[in-house]
């Protein structure tokens, strides 16, 4: 039962490249993802400097890279297939997590959709975060769950100026690196959660921002509305398409799902803390 689930404490395995690595992109998955160890071996996912950039090859990725920090977002590509892909009922989803009662409350968008901003909001004032952008969904576990990827948070600049005053000052301090058009975030023990970390999934919000709207709002979008967003938003996967589309089917058959219209990020993590107190 729900009741009785909680946040799972196991680490996931950690990231294996081949050696030799080029230390640049050391550099730039350390910063990408502080939360999920890495590992160097005569196997694994290689990444070779040339006079291009670099060419990342690995489960699913043959790739070039212009620069470190685009080969280490290849890497962290190849390494996130490879673990939704190996065990079925599991695929990549668009979206952030914070952890309420032990709970992950999900919250799914297009990029630009607020995830990361919503993000920060909640994790300024303490709240626990399994990811700002990319989570593993297990829908075969009982009950389904979201697994953590150890990805750092990040927050597109300039900031907004609707920002909360809290989420403005956590941003300016610790931002620690730049990469793909965002400041890239210190990591936080006491917020964000280790690589592996799961916990079931008490609720998905569909992120919608509209600077029409005052106020936040719930409205409930119907299963097939639900079940196709959820796939546009879908990455990688266990399995081929009708896999996919029977594990989204099933999460939303087991799980609510609602559409949390805000003008704002504040507004939102104020609404989403609300709902869930209640």
């Amino acid at each position: 039962m729900l009741s009785a689930a909680v946040e799972k404490v196991d680490t996931a395995a950690p990231i294996t490249l081949r050696a030799p690595v080029p230390p640049e992109v050391l550099c730039s998955l350390a910063l990408a993802a502080p939360g999920w160890p890495q590992r160097i071996g005569v196997a694994g996912i290689e990444v070779r400097a040339d006079r291009d950039g670099y060419r990342v090859a690995g489960p699913g990725i043959d790739t070039r890279a212009d620069d470190p920090w685009e080969a280490a977002n290849w890497v962290l590509a190849a390494a996130i297939g490879q673990a939704a892909e190996a065990t079925p009922g599991r695929f990549v989803l668009n979206a952030g997590a914070a952890l309420i009662a032990d709970r992950a409350v999900a919250f799914a968008g297009e990029s630009h959709a607020g995830k990361s901003s919503l993000a920060l909001h909640l994790a300024a004032i303490g709240v626990p975060m399994l990811g700002d952008d990319r989570l593993i969904v297990d829908t075969a576990a009982v009950p389904p769950s979201i697994t953590a990827l150890g990805l750092a948070r990040k927050v597109r600049v300039p900031l907004p100026t609707d920002f909360a005053p809290a989420a403005r000052r956590l941003a300016w301090a610790t931002r620690v690196g730049h990469g793909g058009g965002a400041d890239v975030l210190a990591w936080d023990p006491a917020v964000d959660r280790p690589a592996g970390r799961a916990a079931p999934i008490a609720g998905i919000l569909l992120l919608h921002r509209d600077p029409a709207v005052h106020d936040a709002r719930f409205d409930d979008p119907g299963p097939a509305e639900a079940v196709a967003t959820l796939l546009s938003l879908c990455g990688r996967h266990a399995g081929g398409a009708a896999e996919l589309l029977d594990a989204v089917a099933a999460l939303v058959r087991r799980v609510p799902v609602q559409r949390l219209s805000a003008p704002d990020s504040a507004t939102a993590a104020s609404a989403l803390l609300a709902a869930r107190r209640r």
